[in-house]
């Protein structure tokens, strides 16, 4: 009965193999996109395409590792910061406090701040 009250959340793809890394396959299908548009992980492969787009056009503007982050932040810098959750569950407190403290200097600047869930295969692309 469950399933079946749900069944609008469900959508049958076909790809070339149950592997997780087929994934990426099924989510880089046009008709998927097209019915996942306004999803969490519609948006954070979008951002992600961004991003893989913005370093190879114009590197200046993309920046990635903490360090050259945080430069770009204390700037005002940042239009949109994706970072993966796994940083916000580091075992290390330090670690952790200076991540919330990075998105909450992006978010004061005015920056968006996109949160890519490991569980999913956008937060697992490099």
């Amino acid at each position: 009965k469950v399933i079946f009250e749900n069944k609008f959340k469900f959508v049958l793809v076909h790809c070339s193999s149950g592997h997780k890394h087929a994934l990426q396959e099924v989510l880089d299908d046009q008709a998927v996109q097209s019915k996942l548009a306004d999803t969490k992980a519609a948006r954070e492969t979008r951002a992600l395409d961004e991003f893989y787009k913005l370093l190879n056009d114009n590197p200046d503007r993309a920046y990635y590792g903490y360090d050259h982050v945080v430069k770009a932040s204390e700037n005002g810098a940042i239009d949109q910061l994706l970072i993966t959750d796994e940083l916000f569950r580091a075992a290390d407190v330090k670690t952790r406090r200076q991540y919330n403290s990075l998105v909450e200097s992006v978010r004061e600047y005015g920056g968006k701040v996109l949160v890519f869930s490991t569980l999913h295969v956008s937060g697992e692309r490099k």
